[in-house]
């Protein structure tokens, strides 16, 4: 299998997860504290283990196997703290997911910098890069935001990152099938 491909599809899989957690938060405002927390858990959890596959599929290329798997690890814990954590203060919740995002915004951008020359749809990672930092550091700065008003953010973000990844992903996939079909 390609692994290139295979990274395409992965960010585009990252996408369709964003994308749904986004429109489940969106939808589902209304439910308590806890269930939010266990939600954002399962979103984590899953996002997780999808950077850890995209990280051993990775194996072949660049040094992207550490980033992935760093990613994947904290994906993971944090979303097992929060599942096991529920009742933990929606300010430490906070104050984790934006330190969390900013620096997965940092990352996105230096690899849509990094890799410019290679490939094709760069901008939409990049995109996605200021996005996640800019939300935030809105979360670090505002921890004391209610409830709601944080999920709606969350769900906004969620659907908006779901949306450039999700496009960054089938620009790398066709990027690669055009590449693919050169060579042969």
């Amino acid at each position: 299998m390609d692994t290139k491909k295979m990274s395409g599809t992965s960010l585009m899989t990252d996408g369709v997860i964003s994308f749904l957690a986004g429109l489940t938060l969106l939808f589902l405002t209304g439910i308590s504290q806890s269930a939010i927390v266990l939600v954002l858990g399962v979103y984590a959890i899953v996002l997780g283990v999808s950077q850890m596959v995209a990280a051993t599929g990775e194996r072949a290329e660049e040094g992207n196997t550490r980033y992935l798997s760093a990613l994947g690890l904290y994906s993971l814990a944090a979303g097992i703290a929060l599942m096991f954590f529920t009742n933990a203060g929606l300010t430490t919740i906070i104050a984790l997911v934006g330190a969390y995002v900013i620096i997965t915004g940092i990352a996105e951008v230096t690899a849509a910098l990094r890799y410019r020359e290679e490939m094709g749809g760069y901008m939409w990672l990049a995109t996605s890069g200021i996005v996640r930092g800019i939300f935030g550091l809105f979360l670090v700065f505002n921890t004391s935001v209610a409830l709601t008003t944080f999920v709606l953010y969350v769900a906004v973000y969620a659907i908006a990152e779901g949306i450039t990844m999700g496009v960054f992903g089938y620009e790398v996939r066709e990027q690669l099938g055009k590449y693919h079909h050169q060579v042969m």
